[in-house]
């Protein structure tokens, strides 16, 4: 037996479905949803936030001197 009030959700094909005035017009909740997670994934660590940016550098180091 079929409902008649069965809603179905699809996706929209391409970029139409963006709308770039809500994502210019939200940017700062993007920006402090981003800055939250970095210090929630780093805070337990002993360096804090700082290793996000300490880690990359070091990695591309070792890379460096080793190739």
């Amino acid at each position: 037996m079929l409902k008649t009030d069965e809603l179905f959700i699809r996706p929209q094909k391409g970029w139409l479905g963006i709308n770039f005035a809500d994502l210019w017009r939200y940017r700062e909740l993007f920006y402090f949803l981003a800055w939250r997670d970095i210090l929630v994934r780093y805070k337990q660590t002993f360096l804090g936030v700082a290793w996000a940016i300490i880690n990359p550098i070091i990695q591309m180091l070792v890379w460096t001197f080793i190739f």
